[in-house]
């Protein structure tokens, strides 16, 4: 035993701690360098946003793979470097063949959110930026970060959604932001048929003028011909009410969700000053006498 302790001290353990030393030493640098590709590429990525959302885009898909790479590398220096972690992956290579299989099956949805991400890179139906909504899942927001394998919105009530690259590239996505960001926003109130039809769509026009964030998209051919400001139109006549509808138009959606509160509430104190009724479902009951209650 003491023989064995002995040339376990004077032959192994040197090399043990000096491969110890190794491997600690190539963590750390691959960590560092990490962290240092990390950095620069954010920084890329924070100073290309406010340029082109396209280059930020693909910088920020770009920081996953350059990440990828360093951590490989580090992990490919460890390996080369140890004979018995060579062997390892020597043995390991020739089992590839049924691992191929395996690792296939287990990471099909993984591999096709990649692809998937790819695609988008390639073709950008979005970029970082972009005000897009996912029909399919009423998804509504802003992309913040597009990656291997997902892509991040960050909704109007301020919750950060991750929604996978495959299901992005398979879905019908509205962005607000492809053409022109202006959104309009229909607001519809239904008056009763005793109210003044024409007083009732003056009202709403006037109101919604008066709003800073409501936008004149008029072209000046329309505003020679003397097209209104504010499109209010009877939509459609309801069994109990008359109804209107009105053209809001905003530079973006959450301006115009504000906007169309806004307006809803002020209209509905101005339609009651001005004995204009808005219409809501009610009963009347009669009873066997003919008197309705």
């Amino acid at each position: 035993m003491a023989a064995w302790l002995e040339n376990f001290m004077q032959n192994e353990l040197p090399g043990i701690a000096l491969t110890a030393l190794f491997i600690a030493v190539t963590v750390i640098v691959t960590l560092v360098c990490v962290r240092i590709v990390n950095r620069v590429l954010l920084r890329l990525i924070a100073r290309q946003k406010q340029v082109n959302s396209g280059s930020a885009t693909i910088l920020s898909f770009c920081r996953y793979l350059a990440i990828a790479a360093v951590y490989f590398a580090g992990f490919a220096v460890i390996v080369s470097n140890i004979p018995a972690l060579s062997a390892g992956m020597n043995k390991l290579m020739a089992a590839g063949g049924v691992l191929a299989v395996v690792g296939g099956l287990a990471s099909q949805e993984a591999l096709g959110s990649i692809v998937s991400g790819l695609m988008i890179l390639a073709f950008k139906p979005f970029v970082i930026g972009d005000v897009v909504r996912c029909v399919d899942n009423n998804i509504s927001g802003v992309v913040e970060e597009i990656t291997l394998r997902h892509t991040a919105i960050r909704t109007y009530e301020n919750k950060r959604v991750i929604v996978p690259n495959s299901v992005m590239n398979n879905s019908i996505i509205e962005n607000a932001d492809y053409t022109d960001s202006r959104v309009c926003s229909f607001l519809e109130i239904g008056v009763t048929y005793e109210s003044d039809i024409a007083r009732a769509k003056e009202l709403l026009a006037e109101e919604i003028a008066r709003q800073p964030d409501f936008l004149d998209v008029r072209t000046p051919e329309q505003i020679a011909e003397g097209a209104p400001l504010v499109q209010v139109v009877v939509l459609a006549l309801a069994e109990s009410s008359v109804t209107l509808r009105a053209s809001l138009w905003a530079k973006d959606n959450g301006t115009a969700f504000s906007l169309k509160c806004t307006v809803q509430e002020n209209i509905k104190k101005i339609y009651e000053q001005e004995g204009i009724d808005i219409a809501y479902p009610h009963l009347v009951v009669v009873s066997k006498k003919g008197n309705s209650l």
